[in-house]
């Protein structure tokens, strides 16, 4: 009986959050097609304070998605803190770092050398540095670059971009969207319960029917 209780008050404020939700307040419904099936994308900018900010936040948002998914995480080429190149080739090694499981390992070294040490990238050798510095061997990383795999996910990010950026959806980051139908409004979630009301917000769009 304790336990069916204890149970029962843990589930509480979950459901209490998911009961809350409404559109154009925690979320936005956009007017562009729903995706076939579910996914969660981010926008983001290492060079973007807010994304830093939010850096956290997305980690475990991502660990708390259902089996078999995981967060899009997309580095945009648009903020003018440096050359769109620059910006480009810092996404693409993301996207090493992410195909040997090191994602959240680089996007912590990355955002705390723009934002703490106050560094600055001026061309990929840069990037390549700070990458074997952080323990991506230099061989996966130099292979990883040029591989189909990532070229191809380099160009999937740039699509997606480009398509969010033409609807008028992608105006800045970070922006998070679920099944490429709901835009989450981070300012209207609870900052005393942020990660688990956005953990439930994700979630309850992901499962939205309509």
């Amino acid at each position: 009986m304790l336990r069916t209780l204890v149970a029962a008050l843990v589930l509480l404020p979950s459901l209490v959050f998911a009961a809350q939700f409404e559109a154009g307040k925690h979320y936005e419904v956009l007017s562009t097609p729903k995706t076939a099936t579910p996914e969660v994308v981010e926008f983001f900018s290492f060079y973007c304070p807010h994304c830093r900010a939010f850096e956290p936040f997305a980690q475990e948002l991502n660990k708390s998605l259902p089996k078999g998914q995981k967060l899009i995480r997309n580095h945009v080429d648009f903020l003018r803190a440096a050359p769109p190149e620059v910006q480009a080739e810092l996404g693409k090694a993301f996207l090493v770092a992410e195909s040997v499981g090191q994602g959240d390992h680089i996007a912590d070294a990355i955002f705390n050398y723009i934002h703490q040490q106050r560094a600055s990238f001026s061309n990929a050798h840069d990037i390549r540095s700070l990458m074997l510095v952080n323990d991506v061997p230099a061989m996966v990383y130099d292979a990883g670059l040029v591989s189909p795999k990532i070229q191809a996910e380099a160009q999937a990010v740039k699509d997606r971009q480009d398509f969010y950026t033409k609807a008028e959806v992608l105006k800045g980051v970070p922006t998070l969207i679920v099944n490429g139908k709901y835009q989450v409004k981070f300012g209207e979630l609870d900052s005393a319960h942020f990660q688990q009301q956005l953990n439930e917000l994700v979630a309850y769009l992901l499962a939205k029917k309509d």
